[in-house]
């Protein structure tokens, strides 16, 4: 056995292998020494965050490009600070592994009052608590190191969703052998050949002499099988919707995208699409509160082929195990067997608008159809669970874009830091971040690391004086929905910006929207903060209608 390779070694060639290049987190006591293992290694880097809760928020965003992100904490108050990050990456499918450095084997067998601890002398609390949000955990020691590594990641991969590893520097640094074999996370084993096979025979018949509409949702694009989406819509040219959660999973600019379904908040042409169709074939839906204006969809499940992550439904009538890329294929060669037609779409109605007076105070249905006429095509838009997300949610995107929220978890101030994993899982592409000043002052510390990565994202700040989504539900004019005052025009320099690294705007009407833009896309070798100014209490349409469907849900 090698002396020098170790347990910290093996893990952290697993986590390049599973497909990082980058660690995340905040450095603690507890996992200093194997943190040099992430400094040394040949196809790492560490990233570090400003708080633990941040770094989490960070590698959820990055997980949602990269497949797989890992982050590391130390034990108690570094892992506890992380677990509202993990606790969201779980609701929303997003593969993080969280290693958290621990104390020694020895220190954890004395029994004693130890720091980050409870000082009750035991030290399973926080693993225990972890529980309930990762797929997959292992308190790792120098014999099952190996095999748990793997287990973990490896699960982490195939249910994309997060899992947790405890480390202590004593097991980190035990030697143990190299791997043989890579680490492959084996989808072919989720379906069944005989279920695939009765499956896609019910499909046929069901589908046979019908019309039919696809609803698609973030699960397609979280289990890898947006490709094989992409190829069944394009061969069977049926009409499309999305729910809010899984825009920009398909091609918005298409005549057969109906648009975003929402339940009563839908418009028109996406709700007879998806509601009225003889056949509605879902692909990787999950109905939540905030996206179908608090569940007021009207689907019948005897109408209804439901392929979800490892199963599939025909009129209620389950097959299973089937992964969903597999479905969905299955799905793809029943359509084509049994002949099922296009539902015939409504036509697209452009709502009649009064002209945009350019120079009048920035309403916020004007702000975000100027935004998305304006929006590049290689854009991650990141946006927070508020005005931002609603405004954007029911907005065409141009194909080539990724749209990120938060609708399930809803953690405010999520976005800041998503967008700086996003930015650094691919340069290549521009972050433009969607936030209200209220969810921006709880993260607001990351822009100093955006500032050292350099990569130059496009910042824009909503200043509406508060929690504008809060006070639509709920007191619009109590003092809890208000926020101290920043000056975010000088924000940037107080975390590490000049006049080399960052450029600050502000637009009050829709012209300086438009001209502060033009300018922010001319700037790609700065970050860009945009302070748009808006009245306090003005919010987009859909929002206005998911919040009084909340509201009143919340009376009963």
């Amino acid at each position: 056995m090698s002396e020098t390779y170790t347990v910290a070694d093996y893990l952290f060639d697993r986590v390049a292998e599973a497909g990082a290049s980058e660690v995340f987190g905040v450095p603690g006591d507890f996992n200093l020494p194997f943190l040099d293992n992430v400094l040394a290694h040949p196809k790492l880097d560490w990233v570090g965050n400003n708080n633990e809760l941040n770094a989490g928020y960070c590698a959820d965003g990055y997980a949602r490009l990269r497949g797989f992100a890992a982050m590391v904490t130390t034990f108690g108050v570094g892992e506890l600070s992380a677990i509202n990050a993990t606790a969201g990456s779980y609701a929303e499918y997003a593969p993080v592994l969280h290693i958290v450095g621990a104390p020694a084997r020895a220190t954890q067998a004395s029994g004693l009052k130890v720091h980050h601890t409870l000082g009750d002398g035991k030290f399973t609390h926080f693993y225990d608590m972890a529980r309930p949000v990762t797929c997959a955990q292992a308190w790792l020691t120098p014999a099952n190191a190996a095999s748990e590594i793997d287990r973990v990641i490896r699960t982490i991969l195939v249910e994309r969703r997060p899992g947790y590893l405890l480390l202590s520097p004593d097991v980190a640094r035990a030697p143990i052998y190299r791997p043989d074999t890579t680490l492959t996370a084996d989808m072919d084993s989720v379906t069944s050949s005989a279920a695939l096979t009765a499956f896609e025979q019910a499909a046929t018949e069901f589908l046979a002499g019908t019309t039919a509409t696809v609803l698609a949702d973030l699960l397609v694009h979280r289990l890898g099988a947006q490709k094989t989406l992409t190829d069944f819509l394009a061969t069977s040219k049926l009409p499309y919707a999305t729910l809010a959660w899984g825009k920009t999973l398909v091609n918005e600019s298409s005549p057969n995208f109906a648009g975003v379904y929402a339940g009563r908040a839908s418009s028109e042409r996406a709700r007879e699409a998806v509601e009225d169709c003889e056949r509605l074939i879902t692909c990787g839906v999950e109905f939540t509160d905030n996206t179908t204006a608090g569940f007021s969809m009207k689907l019948d499940a005897d109408r209804i082929i439901q392929i979800d992550a490892s199963q599939a439904t025909v009129g209620g009538r389950p097959f299973a195990p089937i992964h969903i890329k597999d479905a969905i294929a299955a799905v793809s060669r029943a359509a084509d067997k049994a002949g099922v037609t296009a539902h015939q779409l409504q036509p697209v109605v452009k709502e009649q608008q009064t002209p945009i007076d350019e120079d009048s105070q920035l309403k916020q249905d004007d702000l975000w159809e100027i935004f998305s006429e304006w929006l590049p095509s290689d854009s991650i838009v990141v946006a927070d669970q508020g005005t931002s997300f609603f405004g954007m949610a029911d907005r065409n995107m141009p194909d080539g874009s990724m749209f990120i929220g938060q609708p399930l978890w809803g953690s405010i101030g999520y976005t800041l830091p998503a967008a700086l994993g996003a930015g650094i899982a691919d340069r290549n592409r521009r972050s433009v971040l969607l936030i209200g000043d209220g969810s921006a002052q709880l993260s607001v510390q990351e822009i100093s690391v955006m500032l050292r990565e350099k990569i130059n994202p496009l910042l824009i700040i909503i200043n509406n004086s508060g929690y504008t989504v809060e006070r639509a539900i709920h007191g619009p004019n109590q003092e809890y929905n208000d926020i101290a005052t920043y000056d975010w025009q000088k924000v940037p320099a107080a975390l590490g910006g000049n006049d080399n690294n960052s450029l600050v705007l502000k637009a009050s009407t829709p012209r300086e929207l438009r001209e502060t833009l033009a300018t922010a896309e001319a700037t790609r070798d700065k970050l860009v903060l945009l302070e748009i100014m808006m009245e306090r209490d003005d919010i987009p349409r859909l929002l206005k209608t998911i919040t009084e469907a909340l509201a009143e849900s919340s009376r009963k």
